[in-house]
């Protein structure tokens, strides 16, 4: 904004107008992170209340989502009348955000596949899972820092996976980087694992 202050009229068109779009790229940037900030704050001050999603609906509900902005989601395995111990709207946000960001980050083509288990202990759990470029390993050791993204340049904040965290935590849940198996470098896999066995067949949100 300075140069343009003082160099405008010194300046070329296409010189102004890249100044231009570089002060309403940052413009938006600061925009999604002080949004995120707020999100993160909401976040850490969740207040949880007992709720339990059917599992099965929700998912496909989002693969449908996701297909409808032209992305390649589909649902694999999931229990019959897996229920988790988490209110819909939270899960939804969080599995929502994974499958975005497996998009971004995941190379032209990437497909995303979203599937549900129970862990040995009996905790449900959702797994969104890509066959993507993968994460390399430095980075994996910092992908749930708080500000830590590697797309800067298209958007990111780095909060996403700091605000999920946040909102698990209330509800004693919580998200889990899965281990990269034999190709380190092949894609990517992030777990919602509830706080406590949810295996059940009544009602549920979602």
């Amino acid at each position: 904004m300075e140069l343009l202050r003082d160099s405008a009229d010194a300046m070329s068109p296409e010189q102004r107008e890249r100044f231009l779009a570089n002060i309403d790229a940052d413009a938006r940037r600061l925009t999604r992170l002080v949004q995120r900030l707020l999100e993160l704050a909401r976040a850490d001050s969740l207040v949880a209340r007992p709720s339990r999603t059917a599992v099965a609906p929700l998912l496909e509900a989002l693969a449908e989502r996701g297909r409808a902005q032209g992305l390649a989601v589909e649902v694999g395995v999931v229990p019959a009348g897996l229920v988790l111990g988490l209110p819909a709207e939270v899960l939804e946000d969080i599995l929502w955000q994974l499958i975005t960001n497996a998009s971004q980050h995941g190379g032209e083509g990437v497909h995303v596949r979203l599937e549900a288990d129970v862990e040995g202990e009996g905790r449900g759990r959702v797994v969104v899972r890509d066959d993507g470029k993968g994460i390399s390993e430095s980075n994996r050791a910092r992908v749930f820092d708080a500000f830590f993204t590697t797309a800067r340049e298209r958007g990111g904040t780095g909060l996403g996976l700091t605000i999920a965290q946040s909102m698990l935590r209330a509800f004693g849940a919580s998200l889990e980087l899965l281990p990269s198996g034999l190709q380190p470098q092949r894609g990517a896999a992030f777990a919602v694992v509830e706080a406590a066995p949810r295996l059940w067949t009544g009602p549920a949100s979602g």
